[in-house]
């Protein structure tokens, strides 16, 4: 009956991701977007909205105290996206013939992962009461990794100047100034006070942040439904989605699951990981390839391809690692 239960939460939460994609999707096939239009929404997502959602959840959501308490759930996220980009560079010979567009996609896609908004209903259902706070600090781990070996993937990172500059984006920006703001504001709340129209004014701020930032899925999935709306069979046929398919919901969340094994943290943390680490494709990955010269194309395809395999793969990790084994 659990399994039935948590079966049916997968289900829903993918027919959802096709409904926004499937926006997307029309909005292209009715010539409200086009490839210009696409790319400038783009980076208004990737350049302003995304910065300034992240900067308010993160000023928010956390404090020092917590942090340092529950180091493994930021650390296990952030190592999930390690691992894919190690598994994408010990494999890049699979591109061997392929563009280097195609060939930056596919690392990018060994990379990033759907780490919120598929696993978020599942991590609600089995601890309601911590489930949103641990998601928050997963989330934490899974930005410093997007936007470090995740931009490295898509950018082809190389160890010179010119790499080091495209690592320099305004969301890692808003993350490190938002851990420099936590910092502060507990390392001085015991010597300053507030004055009330100061903390009001501070939280009527935040509170524009992040309605302002809530814009941020919806966005992502129109851009990308707006590629899939471009979409031909060859595109869905392409040799590299059989062994990213196996990368991505296979090998990466295998590795993930034996090394959390190998790292001290209670049972609960593991199974918070594994429940992020076996998911699909992130979405975010087309702005990324039209941002950074990839292979939308194919970045959309593989969205696809992925989200619809994991409907049978998620529960069978679940049921071997997660909280119903």
């Amino acid at each position: 009956m659990e399994f039935l239960q948590d079966y049916s939460l997968i289900l829903i939460r993918l027919v959802a991701i096709c409904l926004m994609l499937a926006a997307g999707t029309i909005a292209r096939k009715l010539d409200f977007l086009d490839d210009h239009s696409t790319k400038r929404l783009s980076f208004l997502v990737t350049y302003i909205i995304y910065p300034v959602a992240i900067f308010t959840s993160l000023v928010q959501k956390y404090t020092l105290t917590t942090l340092l308490a529950q180091w493994p759930i930021p650390l296990g996220a952030f190592l999930i996206i390690v691992v894919g980009f190690v598994v994408g560079k010990a494999v890049s010979r699979l591109t061997r013939g392929e563009s280097d567009r195609l060939s930056r996609t596919f690392q990018l896609q060994c990379t990033l992962n759907n780490y919120v908004f598929l696993p978020l209903p599942l991590v609600l259902i089995y601890w309601p009461e911590t489930g949103m706070g641990w998601m928050a600090l997963s989330s934490l781990g899974s930005e410093i990794g997007v936007w470090t070996f995740g931009i490295a993937a898509i950018a082809g990172f190389k160890c010179d100047a010119s790499s080091l500059k495209k690592l320099a984006s305004p969301t890692l920006f808003a993350i490190l100034l938002a851990l420099i703001i936590i910092a502060l504001k507990q390392l001085f709340s015991a010597r300053y006070q507030l004055t009330p129209w100061s903390a009001n004014a501070i939280d009527s701020l935040l509170a524009v942040g992040t309605i302002f930032g809530n814009g941020t899925v919806p966005l992502a999935m129109i851009i990308a439904g707006s590629k899939i709306g471009t979409l031909t069979t060859s595109h869905l046929r392409h040799r590299l989605h059989a062994p990213l398919i196996l990368i991505r919901l296979i090998l990466v969340p295998a590795l993930v699951c034996a090394i959390i094994r190998l790292i001290p943290m209670p049972t609960e943390i593991r199974q918070l990981i594994t429940i992020v680490a076996v998911m699909p494709c992130s979405v975010a990955s087309v702005a990324f390839s039209e941002l950074y010269d990839g292979d939308s194309d194919f970045a959309a395809a593989s969205i696809l391809t992925t989200t619809i395999v994991s409907a049978f793969t998620i529960p069978i990790w679940l049921a071997l690692f997660g909280p119903a084994a």
